[in-house]
């Protein structure tokens, strides 16, 4: 007996594509909207030698044009993001500053991540809360072990170091996401303002819950080391 194949026809409607690229080239309609760079693609590729910057209204775009991917990459350092670019009909390198996407920070930046690193940051209060709640967990577990109080510890040259790294360490956890180009560095530290179109709203394992878990630590940490000098006479209290 011979058998017949027969090959169902695909439908074009079946056929689904994704595209990977982080940056698309928009109709020229569009692209009059974005915003000019002052710079042309033959500029910067030629006298410019496929690099430069623009300080347009007190921002300062680094643009770099990658010959292999005739691709132009143009990056605001101080934030850590990237604008999709491209080039209109007259030459000129325009960006859409509405759609930024993260960039690694080159190096260690000071104002690319000054959103995290100053005082008076709105994820200042938050690392803090971070390196009081891993350190009261390591102050309570030496005191179970050793039988010293916080503050014998933390004056001690090995607690000193140690309240130091911790704070560096965690510092440097806190900051690693945008250094490897993960989110922008002013959204490195969650706030609680932020929405959740996508999905319900957390009540566990929320920006809020952190910032208040952060400072009943720093609040316990101070009570413990009080309590141990003045009622205990400086010694241990676990």
């Amino acid at each position: 007996m011979m058998m017949k194949r027969v090959c169902a026809p695909v439908r074009r409607a079946d056929v689904r594509c994704a595209a990977t690229s982080t940056v698309v080239a928009p109709a020229k309609a569009d692209l009059k909207q974005w915003k000019p760079i002052n710079v042309t693609k033959n500029n910067l590729a030629g006298a410019q030698g496929g690099e430069t910057t623009r300080n347009i209204d007190g921002v300062v775009y680094n643009i770099t044009y990658d010959a292999a991917k005739d691709d132009i990459v143009v990056v605001d350092r101080k934030l850590g993001v990237r604008y999709p670019a491209a080039v209109d009909d007259q030459n000129r390198v325009r960006i859409d500053t509405s759609n930024p996407v993260p960039h690694a920070v080159a190096g260690f930046s000071v104002d690319a991540l000054a959103p995290v690193l100053r005082g008076d940051a709105p994820g200042a209060e938050t690392i803090n809360g971070r390196v009081a709640m891993v350190g009261y967990l390591g102050i309570a577990a030496t005191e179970l072990i050793t039988q010293q109080s916080a503050l014998q510890q933390l004056t001690s040259p090995a607690g000193a170091a140690a309240a130091a790294a911790l704070g560096l360490l965690t510092l440097a956890a806190s900051i690693a996401p945008a250094v490897a180009g993960r989110v922008p560095a002013s959204k490195v530290i969650a706030s609680e303002l932020d929405s959740f179109a996508d999905g319900p709203l957390p009540y566990t394992w929320h920006p809020l819950a952190e910032k208040v878990n952060g400072r009943v630590a720093m609040v316990g940490l101070l009570g413990l080391i009080l309590v141990e000098q003045f009622a205990r006479g400086g010694a241990a209290l676990l």
